[in-house]
């Protein structure tokens, strides 16, 4: 019986210990990154973050969280600590499906896909500037030809929630139309896809 169980230790010994997995990385204390560095083209913003682990460290988890005017990261397990990056009120708005996020040598590099191509100047807007002033309207004209406009310029440039409010809204209207109630005039293909809703 004792030479059966040293055999089972001495194979136990042999097997590789597990790394630690994500779950664990969860349990880390997290640190907040307050220095980084940014650059710019027409096309998109670069977020360098840099000096949070050594060439050859892991990072067991990139947790990337894109909106339209902020990004946050969570970097899991790196060196012993959790990493968090979150930058709220950008200057511009961003294409969240076509940006990403990379792992490189000593942190991350983030790229921040501009939805139209410019140049932004400073990475957050600032206290007295509004980060897009959005659509402008003709005072003179219609009141109804200018909602409508608004409306138009918001489903074109909105994101999903917003297309899908207007949806919504243009759905309800059309409701209300046939039981004799008021409407909005029309508003061309916004309506469109009104049968996922």
């Amino acid at each position: 019986l004792e030479a059966e169980l040293k055999r089972q230790r001495g194979i136990l010994s042999t097997i590789d210990k597990p790394k630690p997995t994500v779950a664990a990385a969860k349990g880390l204390p997290t640190k907040k990154i307050s220095n980084y560095a940014w650059d710019e083209t027409n096309k998109a913003v670069k977020i360098y973050i840099t000096g949070i682990k050594e060439a050859g460290q892991q990072i067991e988890k990139v947790e990337p969280t894109f909106d339209t005017r902020s990004v946050s990261v969570m970097l899991r397990g790196v060196a012993g600590k959790n990493y968090t990056l979150t930058i709220g009120n950008l200057k511009g708005t961003v294409n969240v499906e076509e940006s990403s996020i990379k792992t490189t040598k000593t942190g991350a590099t983030i790229t921040l896909v501009k939805s139209s191509p410019g140049n932004w100047g400073s990475l957050k807007a600032t206290k007295d500037e509004k980060p897009d002033e959005g659509p402008k309207i003709d005072k003179d004209a219609d009141p109804n030809a200018g909602l409508m406009s608004l409306m138009k310029q918001m489903y074109e440039t909105g994101d999903d929630s917003m297309k899908q409010m207007i949806n919504k809204t243009m759905y309800e209207s059309q409701m209300k139309q046939r039981n004799g109630g008021g409407s909005l005039p029309d508003m061309g293909d916004m309506g469109a896809g009104l049968d996922n809703l």
